[in-house]
């Protein structure tokens, strides 16, 4: 179904790649026997209409009917936004002290469709239990039905463009992790490496990141998702890095470790083995393999070292478009013990190797990886994995 677009000022992709992501949309929505999507999730509300704020604490939903132009309810005060980024032409603005629940029902009478098979994103953080219980006591003849992974299954496979993104950020990503790493030294802190870092994550053109980077040193790499602080680095110790960078709201990430002066055997090996396993696993990441193919590969080199670490995680997500709290899309497919599914061109991933060893510290060792129709793609690929 084509409709008249109306471009806004900043139009990310062309009308026919958001008409593709409709129809890709609605067939979903045919086959589950939906009359009408309601989108709360930001990141499908960006991926269907180009519409973005970091403001979405605040209600937005976008009104998806099967079979006529959505209606977007945005949040009041940034009304702004909607010229700046969004096509959709009905755009509906309430006060700020509106039953939100009560304007989302009344719309799909409006619509009527409140008695239709509504779908809800179950799984949205942004879809509260209360707002779904008002909606549901609002309206008594629809069947409320959940209609989560019907938009996140069309993300699945990226566009040129949204490639060209991702590229991009990759790219940020680099420029970040070089200026962390000439950062590192004797005597700095995190706290310098941090300014380094996002001193040329801001320079090389990043936007915020759906989640921040992760930065820390000594017996503090030990701890999973840390960020920096004021603690003073040392010789003789390692330095993690966790760098993200974002372009048009499409991430890319990968770490790195770096020790202080001469690393002792451990620390060589281990990151001797964290890059094998990282270079095993990338070189299975082709279309057609299953993904428990590419984990088994990556944590039989890391299991069989007999280091003092065993892969029982994911190995890779997948990473596209983010919003905080994460950077992360490995709720649509994330490459682990039990995913049987293959691998499909266009996908992209945070594949990783890092390991924690106790009393060691991280060995960092990750980049993200875009699947072409040959094989993998490493955009992140300036750094040479392993220690530094």
């Amino acid at each position: 179904m084509n409709y008249q677009m109306h471009p806004p000022r900043i139009q990310l992709f062309p009308a026919e790649e958001y008409d593709r992501r409709l129809q890709c949309v609605r067939e979903g929505m045919v086959r589950s026997e939906l009359d009408v999507l309601l989108v709360h999730r930001p990141e499908n509300i960006f991926y269907l209409t180009g519409y973005q704020t970091p403001g979405y604490y605040w209600h937005q939903v976008l009104v998806l009917p099967v079979d006529s132009e959505p209606v977007f309810i945005a949040p009041p005060h940034e009304a702004s936004l909607v010229p700046e980024y969004c096509w959709v032409d009905d755009v509906r603005l309430y006060p700020d002290t509106s039953d939100w629940a009560e304007v989302t029902s009344d719309l799909l009478e409006e619509l009527r469709l409140s008695s239709g098979r509504v779908g809800l994103e179950t799984q949205s953080w942004f879809l509260t239990v209360d707002l779904r219980d008002r909606l549901a006591g609002r309206l008594p003849g629809a069947t409320m039905l959940g209609g989560g992974g019907l938009i996140e299954s069309c993300r699945l496979i990226k566009s040129p463009r949204e490639q060209d993104y991702l590229r991009e950020a990759a790219r940020f990503s680099e420029q970040g992790m070089q200026a962390g790493i000439a950062a590192v030294r004797d005597g700095a802190t995190e706290l310098d490496v941090a300014a380094a870092v996002h001193t040329a994550l801001d320079l090389a053109g990043s936007e915020y990141t759906g989640l921040p980077a992760f930065i820390t040193s000594g017996s503090r790499t030990e701890l999973v998702h840390a960020t920096w602080s004021p603690r003073r680095i040392s010789s003789g110790e390692l330095v993690f890095l966790e760098i993200p960078g974002s372009s048009n709201r499409y991430h890319a990430a990968h770490t790195r470790s770096v020790f202080v002066g001469d690393a002792p055997e451990i620390v060589q090996r281990a990151g001797e083995v964290a890059t094998t396993a990282l270079e095993t696993a990338r070189s299975m990441m082709r279309p057609g393999v299953p993904a428990s193919d590419v984990f088994e590969a990556g944590r039989a080199v890391i299991d069989d070292a007999d280091i003092g670490y065993r892969q029982g995680r994911r190995i890779a997500y997948g990473i596209g478009i983010a919003f905080p709290p994460g950077w992360d899309e490995g709720d649509i497919f994330s490459i682990n013990r039990d995913e049987q599914r293959p691998l499909r061109a266009g996908m992209s991933f945070h594949l990783i190797t890092t390991m924690r060893l106790k009393g060691v510290g991280a060995i960092g060792c990750s980049d993200t990886v875009l699947i072409n129709e040959n094989g993998p793609e490493t955009l992140t690929g300036a750094i040479l994995p392993g220690i530094q």
